[in-house]
């Protein structure tokens, strides 16, 4: 999972390109979360924001289904 350091380095490199982008972080999977009635850990939301990271879809993006989907294998895991 890239650091958000890793990330402005990353951007930094590209220079005068112009980009798009889109920041998901531990507290949005969090907050996800809680709204879900689940609680998890900030080493449990780092673990979603890598399988989002590894697994995502280039022509979907990540969405809150996205988030959704691993918060889901995470509850089932704990049932």
């Amino acid at each position: 999972m890239p650091t958000v350091q890793q990330a402005i380095g990353r951007l930094l490199r590209n220079g005068s390109q112009h980009v798009a982008v889109a920041i998901w972080c531990e507290d949005d999977v969090r907050e996800r979360a809680a709204e879900r009635g689940m609680t998890i850990s900030r080493e449990q939301a780092q673990g979603v924001i890598t399988n989002i990271d590894y697994r995502q879809d280039c022509e979907l993006g990540i969405t809150w289904t996205t988030i959704d989907c691993v918060l889901d294998e995470i509850a089932a895991e704990t049932e």
